[in-house]
């Protein structure tokens, strides 16, 4: 059961909680400070909001409105998520939404200036279970340069030969020098699976982006990777991809 991942981000100067632009995004609707919640993820997975002078945020929707919009007293207080990051995902248990209705995040800092805010927010079809087998780690790499805050798609070099088959995708680690997140485009597949980033090797990562903890991201053959969409702060050029994976064909 897949699940994808939007961002919304903008620089902005206020003390009261503010719309945050959403990022525009070729897979669902974006109008605005609006994003479309996709009829094929309907539920609220998860966010991880971040910017250098965060304060509070929300997420917010017509549906959430009817018991009570979800405030966000916790942040990456840096321009890209930190190590550890401070993110909130609940997959075994996410929240309903309306398909179609729109969704916005919304944020307040300390006024003192203007400065960049970002929130990542996830979507489910419904629950997610883990998954287990004999997973294996491959390192790829793109030399994608990057535009900075927007998603930009770029091809991956994997490091090694996979022997012929299909394998499933059950886990991403992405790295570049400003990332914030990055997420997976499969052949055939309308759901962008992703994972918040990271700037260095050291970096902790949240342990359920990787080895099963989401389940199966989506699948492909051996000669027909998936390609990467990263969302970064800066113009990188060079980026490294972890995939867990399971042979399954």
């Amino acid at each position: 059961m897949p699940f994808t991942l939007v961002a919304f981000t903008e620089s902005q100067d206020s003390a009261v909680l503010t719309n945050i632009a959403a990022v525009a995004d070729p897979h669902v609707r974006v109008v605005g400070d609006d994003i479309y919640v996709p009829t094929y993820a309907s539920n609220l997975m998860g966010y991880h909001f971040m910017g250098a002078n965060f304060t509070q945020g929300q997420v917010l929707s017509p549906t959430l409105r009817k018991t009570l919009n979800i405030d966000v007293d916790h942040a990456d207080l840096v321009d890209e998520p930190a190590s550890p990051p401070n993110d909130a995902l609940f997959p075994t248990n996410p929240t309903p939404l309306e398909g179609g209705e729109a969704l916005n995040t919304q944020m307040a800092e300390d006024a003192a200036g203007a400065s960049r805010v970002t929130a990542l927010v996830w979507f489910s079809s419904g629950p997610l279970a883990p998954v287990t087998g004999p997973i294996f780690s491959i390192r790829a790499t793109s030399a994608t340069t990057l535009v900075a805050n927007a998603w930009t798609n770029g091809a991956l070099t994997l490091t090694q030969t996979l022997p012929h088959g299909t394998y499933s995708v059950v886990g991403m680690r992405a790295n570049s020098a400003g990332l914030r997140a990055a997420r997976l485009v499969f052949v055939g597949l309308t759901e962008r699976p992703g994972c918040a980033g990271v700037d260095a090797d050291s970096d902790i990562q949240d342990a359920l982006f990787r080895l099963g903890g989401l389940g199966s991201w989506g699948t492909f053959a051996n000669d027909a990777p998936p390609t990467v969409d990263f969302f970064s702060a800066s113009a990188d050029a060079a980026e490294t991809v972890i995939l867990d994976v399971i042979k399954v064909g």
